[in-house]
């Protein structure tokens, strides 16, 4: 009787650990689908033209806005590293992110494009680097849309670098979604 309490025990606590898991990761999936429009949120609560960055909406009137759904965002990466120990590079890369949320690109121009540069890149690399070969094709094309999105800005300026980053966050919560859904490893 005592063996059998103990295994029904024992079912119970794996039972509520898978259901908890599985309520992780819709609860992921919905924050990373959620952070694909964080800078339409941003355009949207603001008074004028987009801005020149998403970091510049830090000074916005409603700044909850900003801070919210980004530090939600960090959070999500941070939670993903603890969770999933074999990850635990997100949790560098939800660091990175608040970096990028706690030091304004005004007052702390040289720490807030260090982390912001530490972010994006480190995306790409994790994104890259950390592929089965299988998928090795689709994860450079989505590296190499961060990356051509950061040229068209930077040398072509084709764009501010709002839209280059809008894209490229929108790229890593794309990849984050395929992989919570199993899609890709």
């Amino acid at each position: 009787m005592r063996l059998q309490n103990l295994v029904s025990s024992t079912a119970k606590v794996a039972t509520r650990t898978f259901q908890g898991a599985a309520r992780l990761a819709k609860l992921e999936r919905v924050l990373a689908f959620v952070c694909l429009f964080i800078p339409a949120l941003l355009v949207w609560f603001d008074d004028g033209p987009v801005r020149e960055s998403i970091s510049a909406y830090y000074a916005m009137e409603q700044g909850q806005v900003y801070y919210f759904p980004l530090t939600a965002a960090s959070m999500l990466f941070v939670v993903n590293g603890v969770v999933k120990k074999k990850r635990s590079y997100n949790t560098a890369l939800g660091a990175m992110l608040a970096g990028v949320i706690l030091f304004n690109h005004d007052d702390f121009e040289g720490l807030h494009t260090a982390c912001a540069v530490a972010f994006f890149g480190g995306n790409a690399v994790v994104m890259y680097w950390f592929s089965p070969r299988k998928e090795l094709w689709f994860k450079a094309l989505l590296v190499a849309g961060i990356a051509l999105s950061m040229v068209g800005c930077f040398y072509l300026q084709w764009f501010t670098l709002f839209w280059a980053e809008w894209l490229s966050f929108a790229i890593i919560a794309l990849h984050y979604i395929l992989e919570s859904w199993g899609l890709i490893d």
